[in-house]
């Protein structure tokens, strides 16, 4: 989950921002606040990624806010006026948001925040990846959870997540097929319809369209049915 901070003076920017991070999947608004005073208070009780920040507010700005961090979490400023723009990029902003601010602009905001956090779990996930792994690595809400192979039943696609069905419980983790296929081994693992994919150990039979993991029978891709029984032929040789 991100952990979202709206800091703005007025209540309508505020109550539009905390209305746009509502409609995320994966987003949670923390909390909402009108001046860089009380934003620093938050910031030393919650865990923050994510700081949508105004900039012309009383007292501290929104520009001098963040030079005043010693460890600033993301930021997106929303203001009303252009001009601080280069001040805003020195400052390493994911995005700079020009009011009135439309939710497909908004959105593009969040994409850059998703990009930057999926490249930085990338980087950690495949220093914890050997190269014959027994166990993967996945990020689930704020945690970096092991999970081994060999507990591992089905993964299937669940928007723009993947549950991930062990032995024991299902993982929900922000992560596409081609994301998931690079960590695990192909010889153990085979997408058997463009939203499934199972650990070829768990299959139990094969009949028609359909094949039986645990008690769970799952529907065969037609353009799949064909590289799945070739496959499973292929390591009875």
């Amino acid at each position: 989950m991100i952990n979202c901070l709206v800091v703005d003076d007025e209540p309508l920017a505020r109550h539009l921002l905390e209305g746009y991070i509502s409609q995320l999947q994966g987003f949670n608004c923390l909390a909402t606040c009108q001046s860089a005073v009380e934003a620093f208070g938050l910031l030393h009780q919650y865990k923050v990624d994510v700081i949508f920040l105004d900039i012309q507010m009383p007292g501290i700005t929104g520009i001098n806010f963040i030079k005043s961090l010693k460890d600033s979490p993301k930021v997106i400023f929303t203001t009303a006026y252009s001009e601080y723009a280069v001040d805003a990029f020195e400052l390493e902003a994911v995005d700079y948001l020009l009011k009135p601010i439309t939710f497909e602009r908004f959105l593009k905001a969040i994409q850059k925040i998703r990009t930057t956090n999926d490249v930085a779990t990338d980087r950690l996930v495949s220093t914890l990846q050997p190269d014959n792994p027994a166990h993967i690595f996945l990020k689930v809400d704020r945690r970096l959870v092991k999970i081994d192979l060999a507990d591992i039943i089905y993964i299937e696609a669940y928007g723009d997540y993947l549950k991930v069905h062990t032995t024991t419980q299902t993982y929900v983790t922000y992560m596409t097929f081609a994301r998931m296929e690079k960590l695990l081994p192909a010889s153990g693992f085979i997408r058997i319809h463009r939203s499934t994919m199972v650990n070829t150990t768990c299959i139990r039979f094969i009949e028609g369209n359909f094949l039986r993991v645990g008690e769970r029978d799952l529907a065969i891709g037609q353009s799949y049915k064909e590289r799945l029984i070739a496959s499973l032929n292929q390591k009875e040789m």
